[in-house]
């Protein structure tokens, strides 16, 4: 399963994404933009195999918010 990184380098094919994550949010880079971010969610979504409801999607604007969100669906899985 690819990891978070990995996602983000596939999904944003002409942006440099750093080794260390962790502090990245929406913005950062041109190609994260609201667009941008819901190409990443839903690539999230299919690659983990979980949906995420309206509420979560709202609050998923850096990279720790998404992995918040990844895990606590997880959980209920």
């Amino acid at each position: 399963m690819m990891d978070l990184r990995e996602i983000r380098i596939d999904t944003f094919k002409n942006s440099s994404i750093p080794e260390d994550i962790t502090d990245l949010k929406m913005g950062d880079f041109d190609e994260w933009n609201s667009v941008g971010n819901l190409n990443l969610i839903l690539a999230v979504e299919q690659i983990y195999e979980i949906q995420f409801d309206i509420a979560s999607i709202e609050n998923m604007t850096s990279a720790s918010a998404i992995k918040r969100e990844i895990d606590s669906a997880l959980s209920k899985q």
